[in-house]
């Protein structure tokens, strides 16, 4: 029995062991060692893209003679489609995530979800009538190569929350104009009194915006319950720690007892509008907004949030919120919405109802739908790219996602220096990817980071 006991000691020691390499190994981890050195498509043997491959053979063999429309591939895999063809109004095209059909005669664009994009694994060397689209609704900071011009003129097509991509999805985080109108969540101003004037409830911590450092300067001048993993102060009922719960009917109806919620997006990128703004007016609660430079385009009524842009400091905005607190017949001037459930913004009625997919709405498609059959409907409209002639003339151009490099808050900020980095490093990386994309030539992972250092020496 000792020797058996002893024996388990010795293989629990040793499991323990390998677990601590494990995790030693994932933290350490260096997408850079990882760039593959025969060329940009050297990974597709041995990773699973989200569908099915067809069997070699006879099986495959069918699929490649009897496809007879354009062929939409996902080269990162997104949707998981094995291989479907799709009807979009008059027109059809066949959907796939099998990369075995990229040379196919049929082969038309490739679709990227831009959070998934790498250099390292593109359909390359790219062919004459081959085309590229990009979905990419998340925050520019999931790619930073994305937002550079050079980067941007490789898509044909484009799917992102700037309005003036081809597939705009900038009201990705508002289901309906009614959820701005309801008064579901709305608490009485006495009731909100009864808590701190201020709520922050952010886990996703020292983002590009740096909006950490803003909110704890912005503490030391009025009081705020921050219930998320940052500047945390205070703890949510057990029933709402879980971050999945935070659509829950309850937890909205804690933070509706707010005056005010602190809505800092983790980017600063025109239109890069999410429900951090959205929330608050549903709730009934004033938004204190810093993100889009555009977000006044996007007010329901013309007091809709309070900006923190048009202060000069943290001590300058609480003094700003302290008046408000106290003076219930100025504070209710931003709750005009509430009480008067009319929108006034013309521009965002416009918008919600000419928005053809839906949000939560199984009884309207998605906008992942309506970008795949945008793409699909442009191809058979131009007829000489559907004959393999040439490219189609449109090309993204920078405002369809270009956004500005992280900036500090203050000397004192608590940003990482790796979101500026990751943002001044995409720059040349997207000028070597562009001239080997165009030259129609594939690459080393060598030879791409030769071409960086000539471009650096140019430069000079």
């Amino acid at each position: 029995m000792r020797i058996s006991r002893k024996r388990y000691i010795i293989c629990g020691t040793f499991v323990c062991f390998l677990l601590l390499l494990l995790l030693k190994f994932v933290w350490d981890y260096d997408e850079e060692m990882f760039f593959m050195e025969d060329g940009a498509v050297w990974m597709d043997r041995n990773i699973d893209y989200g569908g099915k491959l067809y069997p070699e053979g006879n099986n495959f063999q069918w699929v490649v003679s009897n496809i007879k429309y354009p062929i939409i591939l996902w080269w990162t895999g997104f949707t998981g489609e094995q291989g479907k063809v799709k009807k979009c109004g008059a027109n059809k095209c066949y959907f796939t995530v099998d990369r075995r059909l990229k040379n196919h005669p049929w082969m038309k664009v490739f679709m990227f979800y831009g959070t998934d994009f790498k250099i390292k694994d593109l359909p390359l060397p790219r062919k004459a009538h081959h085309q590229w689209a990009l979905l990419h609704e998340e925050s520019p900071k999931n790619n930073y190569i994305l937002t550079q011009p050079e980067c941007l003129q490789l898509f044909n097509f484009t799917s992102t929350f700037k309005r003036k991509s081809d597939y705009p999805v900038t009201t990705q985080y508002l289901a309906s104009l009614d959820d701005l109108t309801t008064k579901k969540f709305l608490a009485s101003t006495q009731a909100k009194s009864r808590n701190a004037p201020v709520v922050f409830v952010h886990s996703d911590c020292n983002p590009p915006s740096d909006r950490d450092s803003y909110v704890k300067e912005l503490m030391q001048y009025i009081q705020v319950d921050s219930f998320g993993r940052c500047l945390h102060n205070k703890d949510l009922p057990v029933e709402f720690q879980d971050p999945l719960t935070m659509d829950k009917d309850g937890f909205k109806h804690i933070l509706a007892k707010y005056k005010f919620t602190l809505a800092l997006e983790n980017a600063l990128c025109d239109d890069y509008i999410t429900e951090k703004f959205w929330r608050p007016l549903m709730l009934g609660s004033v938004p204190i907004y810093k993100g889009s430079s555009t977000i006044k385009d996007w007010f329901p009524t013309e007091r809709s949030a309070i900006l923190i842009d048009d202060f000069k400091s943290p001590k300058e905005l609480a003094k700003y919120l302290t008046y408000l607190d106290n003076n219930d017949d100025e504070y209710n001037k931003y709750l005009e919405l509430k009480q008067t459930g009319k929108i006034t913004n013309s521009m965002l009625i416009e918008t919600m109802q000419k928005r053809e997919w839906g949000v939560d709405d199984y009884n309207r498609m998605n906008f992942i739908d309506g970008f795949e059959c945008m793409v699909c409907n442009a191809l058979h409209d131009d007829r000489e790219a559907l004959s393999r002639k040439r490219y189609r003339k449109h090309v993204a151009s920078p405002e369809h996602l270009n956004c500005p490099k992280p900036q500090l808050y203050s000397d004192i900020s608590v940003l990482p220096n790796m979101w500026l980095r990751m943002y001044e490093t995409s720059i040349p990386k997207a000028k070597a990817l562009k001239e080997f994309v165009l030259s129609g030539k594939n690459f080393t992972r060598t030879e791409f980071y030769a071409k960086i250092n000539n471009l650096d020496i140019e430069n000079d």
